[in-house]
């Protein structure tokens, strides 16, 4: 008799104990649930040179040290930048010891689940065929005749993208580029004067286009599944966004009028960019809605305009210095306040790559790379940002356990009812 009862009320056992479970879960949980869910947690990112750096740096920066930053941030991606100066000889050679660098890092990034963005910014003399002074942002001015040593640089560049791709399976997305809007990043070359030159806007547009289309063919060589990320465009000198909106907008009408008398041959965004991006600085100014979402929604809105709604975006670098203009507690305020403004009104936005991990070495310290953006102190202290960073990540509940986890318990539980109600009794029959 007493199988018989408990085979009779199993079922409304194992479904109020169910319940109990769950509703314990959520009342002990001190998760504001509702908050934490709007986050997903792709949106964490973090930018640092870390392949460069333990090359160029061997004295001031440990490798792992930086991997257990990244580990203990929980971040679940990273900006690498992956110079095609350090990784390649030539445009069909690898340079086999500084490969061994990348390996480690992407070995590392993939055993605590992080998702690499791989950057290439440089232009090194041997795909430019400027020796004259050594600046891997100057390239050949544009002259698209047949055998011109512009075009033998694109085609050099598309080689090297197809080697680098090829030799790097684990990095998936790449990015073309870093702010090639701005003139410290795209400029020309005079040898004459064996000084740069700033191209006019309309030849640095050309270029720009030029060196995404080129790009993205030697990506989809190297690895057809690989996805194309516009090179994270630039505020320039102007310190607006509404400077970014023009720049892509420019680029967008170049790709448009494009057609079989162009050397790229095609008027398809997608030809030229899978995924888009820029570089949305507010320097020391704290972002609200107006000063930042709206912006960001302006530049969005050319990509509509332009047909590429359904078209993803990130912001490949975005930070705040803590020198002369924040103090780091402010920054900190600033990095939370970033996210929560994205999670809330920016949808169309996937990652934000925190700029930067680790504050640069002084010698290395310039215009293109400026001191106090790092979250962390060249001596591996901690500041407020970081600290807050790992805070907002650790506070965020992944979606995945309560929409995977609590159907597959659902569902074992049932069918363990289903089956222990079909099975025959070994009870005589009263």
């Amino acid at each position: 008799m007493s199988r018989v009862i408990l085979r009779n009320w199993l079922a409304p056992l194992l479904i109020l104990l169910l319940l109990g479970s769950i509703t314990a879960y959520l009342s002990t949980s001190s998760i504001d649930t509702h908050a934490a869910n709007s986050y997903d947690p792709k949106i964490f990112g973090i930018g640092e040179p870390l392949m460069a750096r333990s090359i160029w740096e061997k004295e001031n920066f440990s490798l792992e040290q930086a991997f257990d930053a990244i580990k203990s941030l929980n971040v679940t991606r990273l900006r690498e930048w992956t110079w095609m100066s350090l990784l390649l000889v030539n445009e069909t050679t690898v340079n086999v010891t500084n490969k061994e660098v990348l390996d480690a890092v992407i070995s590392k990034m993939s055993e605590i689940n992080v998702t690499i963005l791989g950057v290439v910014q440089d232009c090194p003399n041997w795909m430019t065929g400027i020796y004259g002074i050594y600046d891997t942002q100057a390239v050949p001015h544009r002259d698209t005749t047949s055998g011109s040593n512009y075009m033998r640089f694109l085609q050099k560049c598309n080689e090297s993208w197809r080697t680098l791709v090829e030799a790097f399976p684990g990095i998936t997305k790449w990015e073309i580029g870093n702010e090639y809007n701005a003139n410290d990043f795209l400029h020309g070359y005079n040898e004459t004067s064996n000084s740069t030159v700033n191209f006019t806007d309309l030849m640095k547009t050309d270029i720009l286009v030029d060196l995404l289309y080129y790009g993205s063919s030697g990506i989809h060589l190297g690895n057809s599944n690989a996805t194309t990320v516009l090179g994270g465009l630039a505020e320039a000198d102007s310190k607006s966004i509404d400077v970014i909106a023009d720049s892509l907008r420019d680029i967008y009408e170049n790709i448009e009028a494009r057609g079989n008398s162009s050397i790229t041959n095609s008027t398809d965004p997608d030809d030229y960019f899978q995924v888009a991006s820029w570089h949305p600085y507010l320097f020391n100014i704290t972002p609200t809605f107006a000063n930042w979402v709206i912006p960001n929604n302006e530049v969005r809105q050319v990509m509509v305009d332009h047909g590429d709604s359904s078209k993803r975006v990130i912001f490949s670098e975005f930070g705040y210095r803590d020198v002369n203009d924040n103090t780091p507690e402010e920054v900190a305020g600033y990095l939370n306040e970033t996210f929560q403004l994205a999670s809330e009104s920016l949808p169309w936005l996937d990652t934000i790559y925190w700029f930067r991990l680790v504050d640069p070495s002084p010698e290395t310290v310039g215009n293109i790379n400026p001191a106090g953006y790092g979250i962390i102190a060249l001596d591996w202290t901690w500041k407020p940002a970081a600290h807050s960073y790992q805070n907002l990540i650790l506070s965020v509940v992944p979606e995945y356990p309560i929409a995977i986890v609590l159907p597959l318990i659902i569902a074992v539980t049932l069918a363990a009812v289903i089956v222990y109600k079909k099975r025959p009794s070994i009870l005589p029959h009263p």
